[in-house]
């Protein structure tokens, strides 16, 4: 049995830290011995994979939703699949921020005279592909926007 500083101690958390993933259900309840919080030996295991998950990008509500559905005896299907989940999400997100950097680097390359004319060739860029998703990075390489200089 642990103490909540010895656990804080072995992990390198906060006892603030376990309190609140303990709040949130990241953690089951601490048995108490005298008013004070004990732990078991599993606790440092549950926080390892708490810690890995958030690392690879889980958020609490996700993690806490991962592990309360974990089958004990076969956690390696359950990863799996949100891990999928979350490379998919990652997918689009890097698609998102490849886009963003992109556009960011035609907007520091400007050469408009006003806001007016950026807006202009803005919309005249996408009126030109209509049904289009205004900004995606294959078709700003097609789009004869010269004016914001897309291309």
């Amino acid at each position: 049995m642990f103490t909540i500083g010895q656990v804080a101690a072995q992990t390198g958390l906060r006892v603030s830290a376990i309190r609140y993933y303990e709040f949130r259900g990241l953690l089951p309840k601490a048995s108490r011995i005298g008013g004070k919080r004990v732990y078991e030996q599993s606790v440092l295991e549950r926080l390892a994979i708490i810690e890995l998950a958030k690392t690879a990008g889980f958020h609490l509500d996700e993690i806490r939703s991962t592990l309360s559905g974990a089958d004990e005896r076969k956690p390696a299907a359950r990863w799996k699949t949100v891990a999928q989940t979350k490379q998919h999400e990652l997918d689009a997100e890097l698609k998102r921020l490849m886009i963003t950097k992109h556009v960011l680097t035609r907007m520091s390359a400007c050469s408009c005279a006003t806001l007016e004319d950026c807006g202009r060739a803005f919309l005249e860029a996408v009126s030109e592909h209509p049904g289009e998703p205004p900004i995606e990075l294959k078709t700003l390489r097609r789009r004869s926007a010269k004016k914001l200089k897309l291309r």
